[in-house]
């Protein structure tokens, strides 16, 4: 709902409009942190709290998602030598296992907003952890993706990729990636 001014004395030009302040026109910023097992993406989550959540800035409300991807078991293949396929009952206990891990690591980050008194929504996805969060983001409508940044050499980020590399040159909202400062690291 928007509102005409007509009196200039009011820091406006006559005719300008202002936008109300009712709770249902302020539309929240959603902030995506993607998060592993490393300490640099919990380093991030925890910056994000820090610097979104514990000031309102500009009287901007946030909304927090916070997601962890899991990889697909891979096959193998030996030159050679024909692809390794997994048996179900492999692939049943690595996805269980990888079910609890993902399960424990979110549950152990929402622990933390919580103790920040931030409402947070939690997601495990499967897939290219790259492609996932870019894809995640553009699906949720997402205006920020955070993610921490592990400091991959050249020739490591080279043949292992950067995940913080890929989602900042593909997602389609703005990008903030996190180095954890020199204390932090000590």
């Amino acid at each position: 709902m928007e509102t005409t001014t007509t009196d200039p004395s009011a820091g406006l030009e006559a005719g300008a409009v202002q936008p109300s302040t009712t709770a249902e026109a302020v539309e929240k910023m959603k902030i995506l942190v993607a998060i592993d097992d490393s300490e640099e993406s919990f380093y991030a989550l925890g910056w994000v709290l820090d610097n979104f959540f514990k000031q309102s800035l500009g009287g901007a409300t946030y909304e927090l998602i916070i997601i962890h991807v899991m990889e697909p078991l891979p096959n193998y293949i030996f030159p050679g030598a024909p692809a390794v396929y997994p048996t179900t009952s492999v692939v049943q206990s690595v996805n269980k296992v990888q079910q609890e891990n993902a399960s424990a690591i979110l549950s152990h980050a929402v622990q933390i907003c919580t103790k920040k008194k931030v409402k947070a929504k939690a997601s495990i996805l499967e897939g290219d952890p790259k492609e996932m969060i870019c894809e995640a983001a553009e699906l949720m409508q997402i205006d920020l993706i955070v993610v921490g940044s592990r400091g991959l050499g050249m020739i490591k980020r080279a043949f292992l990729g950067s995940v913080s590399d890929y989602v900042a040159h593909h997602a389609k909202c703005g990008v903030l990636i996190i180095k954890p400062s020199k204390e932090s690291q000590k």
